[in-house]
């Protein structure tokens, strides 16, 4: 082998190694924002649309969130504050009023969300008949997997046709589940690019050696 195909193999298995690391990163980072089965609280923040700035509406939400997932499927329950001017939530999919207030003037919300990694594009009417204020637009809801502060596992009972959590509940994991599964075939591909690589360079040195 010429001495610019040496060069030219040698950045080749560089580039590989380069690749399968980062292909290897982000499929932990996917992972690791998948959270364990269970009830958790979990912080956000309510942004303008496509950005990292903090929407006004941002102080009309309670934090943190509470979100129960069963099977990889997350359902947010999150609760409005200066509830009668929200007259319109409508995150993806749609969401259910789980309790009201009136006299606190807040209501609680439900809906599910497909990934929390990713920000929740909500639409938003806001109603101050007093100002004479009327105004549509939309918003984001990020989701900060990290941040769960407790994780509970809570069963229901149905009585007399309605459905009631029970008194007890158990703990779960409040860590975030890794499915170390599905990273297993990037590690692998690392270990053996790495192998390849380490048996090339041992090959060539005694092949430079015997010359």
């Amino acid at each position: 082998m010429t001495k610019g195909g040496v060069q030219h193999m040698k950045k080749m298995l560089m580039l590989i190694m380069l690749v399968s690391i980062f292909v290897v990163s982000f499929g932990l980072t996917q992972a690791s924002a998948q959270l364990a089965d269970g009830t958790h609280s979990i912080k956000y923040q309510v942004n303008k649309p496509d950005s990292n700035s903090a929407s006004i509406a941002n102080d009309y939400f309670v934090k943190p969130a509470s979100v129960t997932v069963k099977n990889g499927t997350a359902i947010v329950q999150i609760t409005l504050k200066n509830s009668a001017w929200i007259t319109k939530f409508q995150p993806p999919g749609g969401a259910t009023v789980v309790n009201e207030d009136q006299s606190a003037d807040t209501r609680t919300v439900q809906f599910t969300v497909k990934d929390l990694s990713k920000p929740v594009v909500t639409a938003m009417k806001i109603d101050i008949d007093d100002i004479n204020y009327h105004h549509e637009y939309s918003v984001s809801l990020v989701f900060d997997a990290t941040s769960i502060a407790s994780s509970t596992a809570s069963t229901q009972q149905t009585v007399s046709g309605e459905s009631k959590p029970t008194s007890a509940s158990t703990t779960e994991s409040q860590v975030p589940n890794p499915q170390t599964g599905d990273a297993t075939p990037y590690l692998l591909i690392v270990a053996l690019v790495g192998s390849a690589f380490l048996l090339y360079r041992k090959k060539l040195q005694t092949k430079t050696e015997g010359q």
